[in-house]
């Protein structure tokens, strides 16, 4: 009926004979370049069409229904269900205002059609027009204008505290540890709601800058204050100027770009550049490649839970049910897969990654780490959600949405899932209401983190870090 109806025949027949190996080599590789090299006649509309009536929206997928489907995930997702007791539940697709914040998504309408990428790897416009926020290029089909999405609209609020609950879980599904950490952010370039814009009160002191982020752990107590800050520029050739904080010594250290790769902690298998799936400037990355568009499974949305303490996710899989986050997938038929290497970067352990990109909004959804043998060595995948709930899907106690200033229902990431293919390990953390140390999830309050400059000397420099944890 459709012309994927090969290739998921391909693709089924190339997944089961990796999974006889020892090293998770990638039957994906073939798969994608023989799909990107056919035309698609027609792109079904649902998960229920594209298989016939055998999958339907509301459907819990496991090992025993995961073959129906099985082109429509990367093949680190497909093993875990096949193979790990990993399960996924299902939900119908939203519509695009619902995937992006709203001062996000306000601005981001506003910028089609309307800018370039300049040869120093600048956003400009022909007219003089100035970049003001949102994605620079909504639903590009130029990989180099989606390496800039990726960069310049990664976080999508313009400042925030992201209070963060996690756990490492071993090789044989065991709890390691529980951590707490936070994620703070505040945009200097590219800020969509004007509040924020205008409480910047001198605009030149921060000129050739994109935006500060530092990172800091709460809990445990040995790694309590441990924390990391990147001062970005504009020019998106140039390394973020890196620093770690340690709480034993209270000293603050000038890290190379390559840390930026690093594990936060050991066994985490999460470094910064990892943030929303792609955090590092685009010039630093290069051979950007294009190399399939399809229908995929995304976690786009009602993976926000508020329904239970702390935001939390229930979990599933392994050989103790506890290693991956019981999670909702959706079927889009607009994936964009992009291959890119690290250009910038001396010496690195991986030859490429792998980045799956939801079409609609330029989001992350998957990303896959290959060595120089085209095996998988790292996997991150990535949920998100409206932080508001459909009583048709999802539980309906503690329901109530959180707002923005426009009064609509705001948006965010909800989980990362990290995992290290040679040791077999997750760790895995989500958006949390709090976390020890009292810190809360706020985005774009001035009220709660007052004025810009405020809030990076307190968040975001060397100063402020070392008062925090004084």
């Amino acid at each position: 009926m459709f012309s994927f109806k090969h290739e998921k025949r391909m693709f089924l027949k190339k997944s089961f004979r990796f999974l006889k190996g020892v090293m998770f080599a990638s039957p994906s590789l073939f798969y994608i370049n023989k799909l990107a090299a056919k035309p698609v006649q027609r792109m079904p509309s649902s998960i229920e069409e594209y298989t016939e009536g055998k999958i339907k929206d509301n459907d819990l997928i496991s090992a025993e229904n995961v073959g129906q489907i099985a082109s429509l995930l990367d093949p680190a997702t497909f093993n875990e269900i096949r193979n790990e007791n990993r399960n996924v539940m299902l939900s119908p697709a939203g519509l695009e205002e619902d995937y992006y914040p709203p001062y996000f998504h306000k601005m981001t309408l506003e910028n089609k059609d309307k800018f370039i990428i300049d040869n120093q790897n600048k956003i400009v416009s022909k007219e003089g027009l100035k970049w003001r926020g949102g994605l620079p290029f909504p639903k590009s089909t130029k990989a180099i204008e989606i390496a800039a999405n990726l960069t310049h609209g990664s976080s999508r609020h313009d400042q925030e505290i992201n209070a963060i609950n996690g756990a490492l879980i071993d090789d044989k599904g065991r709890l390691d540890k529980s951590f707490d950490m936070v994620f703070a952010e505040q945009k200097l370039d590219g800020i969509c709601n004007p509040i924020i814009s205008e409480a910047i009160k001198d605009k030149t002191k921060y000129k050739h800058l994109l935006k500060y982020t530092s990172v800091w752990f709460t809990a445990p107590k040995n790694i309590e204050g441990l924390a990391f800050t990147s001062k970005w520029f504009k020019d998106q050739n140039k390394f973020p100027e890196l620093f770690s904080f340690n709480p034993e010594t209270k000293r603050m250290t000038k890290l190379a770009n390559f840390r930026r790769l690093s594990s936060l902690i050991p066994n985490m298998n999460f470094s910064l550049s990892d943030n929303f799936g792609f955090d590092d400037p685009f010039g630093v990355w290069g051979r950007w490649n294009i190399v399939y568009t399809g229908p995929f499974l995304v976690s786009a949305q009602h993976n926000w839970r508020p329904d239970l303490p702390n935001w939390d996710i229930p979990v599933t899989g392994g050989q103790r049910g506890q290693t991956y986050y019981l999670v909702r997938k959706q079927y889009i038929p607009n994936i964009v897969v992009v291959d890119v290497k690290p250009t910038g970067y001396r010496n690195p352990s991986f030859m490429k990654k792998r980045i799956y990109i939801d079409g609609r909004n330029m989001t992350p959804s998957k990303v896959l780490y290959y060595d120089q043998n085209h095996n998988i060595t790292k996997s991150i995948e990535i949920g998100y959600s409206q932080l508001k709930i459909d009583p048709l899907i999802q539980p309906t106690i503690r329901n109530q949405p959180i707002l923005t200033d426009l009064k609509k229902a705001d948006w965010n990431w909800s989980w990362y899932m990290c995992k290290d293919h040679r040791r077999n390990n997750i760790s895995r953390f989500h958006l949390a209401e709090s976390c020890a140390g009292g810190w809360r999830t706020i985005s774009d309050n001035l009220k709660d983190n007052g004025d810009p400059e405020q809030f990076i000397e307190k968040h975001m420099t060397q100063k402020g870090i070392r008062e925090l944890f004084s």
